[in-house]
């Protein structure tokens, strides 16, 4: 009875979850003719993330974002975001993986908490800075934690500059809340984006994991990515990430895709 009560449960929490994606993903249709992409030259959506890591950019205020990862394993992600005032970001996450097939699916214990501010906007001299927590991981969550941890607490800086189009730096401090063990350390990393004509930017980040023991004895990521705007508010973003392929068992850089949308409320 044990066996068939978590079977049930698991069931439940997967039809949750994808119902929940349908109704978000429908609802954010409503609002296409208001939307706006976030790659290329044509972007005028700032991007809130690197490939893993966060930026400085916050969404304008009132546009909201729902973003759908699909990765590895049948795992799946869904992410909320929304801006009730001027340079302030909220949202939510939820996800797991292991949704098809006959295994067994593993859920996140709990959601992903996103929040962050820009206390500091782009001048022609200095970058944007923003203060900010993010909980969610990356990757299937198994044993306790994800595959890549989350930033936690961080504060991050972009730049963007002119140079055949647009390109951007970025880079943050972070302190992971995640961490195991009594060795806690805070982590750093840096990044960059490039316009390749209207609607394309490549993206690619190093995150050297100081702060996950396990990561950072195998030497970090080197994650990259695409991103095309598709018009009507989404965009669709494929990345490259693991490059070096450090995660433990990896023997080719580890795919996922991202399909984001961007509205008005």
């Amino acid at each position: 009875m044990m066996r068939h009560a978590i079977l049930f449960q698991r069931t439940s929490i997967h039809a949750a979850c994808t119902i929940a994606i349908v109704v978000l993903f429908q609802s954010s249709l409503q609002f296409s003719l208001h939307a706006q992409i976030s790659a290329g030259e044509q972007a005028v959506v700032e991007s809130r993330y690197i490939v893993d890591m966060p930026t400085a950019g916050v969404l304008a205020r009132a546009k909201f974002s729902v973003d759908g990862y699909l990765f590895g394993d049948s795992g799946a992600m869904l992410e909320f975001n929304a801006s009730p005032f001027t340079n302030l970001m909220l949202g939510l996450s939820f996800g797991g993986s292991g949704f098809l097939g006959n295994g067994g699916v593993s859920i996140q214990a709990l959601p992903g908490f996103h929040a962050r501010f820009r206390f500091f906007d782009e001048t022609l001299t200095v970058p944007a800075i923003t203060l900010g927590i993010n909980t969610q991981g990356r990757g299937a969550f198994s044993g306790g934690r994800f595959e890549t941890q989350s930033p936690g607490i961080f504060i991050a800086a972009s730049k963007n500059f002119s140079f055949l189009g647009a390109f951007a730096l970025h880079g943050g401090i972070c302190y992971s809340l995640e961490q195991q063990g009594t060795e806690r350390l805070p982590n750093a990393y840096i990044g960059f984006e490039k316009t390749i004509g209207s609607i394309v930017t490549l993206t690619a980040e190093y995150n050297p994991c100081i702060d996950d023991a396990p990561m950072r004895l195998r030497g970090g990521l080197l994650n990259a990515g695409i991103r095309i705007g598709t018009g009507r508010g989404f965009t669709v973003e494929v990345q490259a990430r693991d490059i070096f392929r450090h995660l433990r068992g990896a023997t080719l850089p580890y795919r996922l895709v991202r399909v984001e949308f961007v509205g008005t409320f």
